[in-house]
């Protein structure tokens, strides 16, 4: 077996929690509703939020716009390490906004899987309905929702905020995916939130980019049917 370095190891020992996607994908859910944020967009977050994962490991570098793998480091991480795989069999660096789009529903569904083996959640499959997703700390939710507003609405300069809190609030507000990060919210905190986007990292703006693209493309499509 390759062995990790240590900076990677010390981080794959954490509890599977602590990882941004995993913070990601815990905000997105609605404890009360045993569901979790309906939709795309969730994809594209968790997927931004591996890559954000992986540059703060070092795995990942940003050359001119586009993310590089560096080396062949590997984190520990199954659904970190497969995406680092899938960058690798690439073998080319590859725009932001592009890598946070590919692959995001098997990267979603990976993680998703991750979190059901540890015993942080329970996910119910039902036909013609959303599925069920229990929480074991259902209060998780609220508290990193809490977490994400609070950086939103602090008047701490954004270059204080530490990176991986930056592009939790950043991603929780373009994706939408909390009822208390409203469009007043997201309007008061418009400038903050550009600024957060730009302190998050490259996969974060990139996130911001594929959004984008993804709605103009419905909007196109919407009009186009109308016509």
């Amino acid at each position: 077996m390759r062995p990790l370095s240590a900076a990677c190891w010390d981080v794959a020992m954490e509890r599977v929690t602590d990882s941004l996607p995993a913070r990601i994908f815990l905000l997105a859910c609605n404890p009360d509703k045993e569901r979790r944020a309906w939709g795309d967009t969730l994809g594209y977050a968790v997927r931004a939020a591996v890559l954000v994962e992986l540059a703060e490991r070092g795995c990942l570098s940003d050359a001119d716009g586009k993310a590089r793998p560096v080396g062949d480091r590997r984190t520990g991480d199954p659904v970190l390490d497969a995406v680092l795989r899938g960058l690798a069999e690439h073998g080319r660096p590859r725009r932001w906004r592009t890598l946070v789009a590919r692959a995001r529903r098997q990267t979603l569904q990976s993680l998703e899987e991750q979190l059901v083996t540890a015993g942080e959640i329970r996910v119910e499959r039902r036909a013609l309905r959303r599925d069920r997703v229990v929480l074991r700390e259902p209060g998780l939710p609220g508290r990193l929702r809490a977490e994400a507003l609070e950086t939103l609405e602090s008047s701490t300069p954004v270059e204080q905020v530490p990176r991986a809190e930056a592009a939790l609030a950043a991603m929780a507000a373009l994706g939408k995916l909390a009822p208390e990060l409203n469009w007043q919210v997201r309007h008061r905190n418009r400038k903050r939130i550009k600024e957060l986007t730009k302190r998050g990292g490259p996969a974060v703006t990139g996130l911001k980019k594929a959004l984008d693209s993804r709605n103009a493309a419905a909007a196109s499509s919407a009009s186009s049917s109308a016509s």
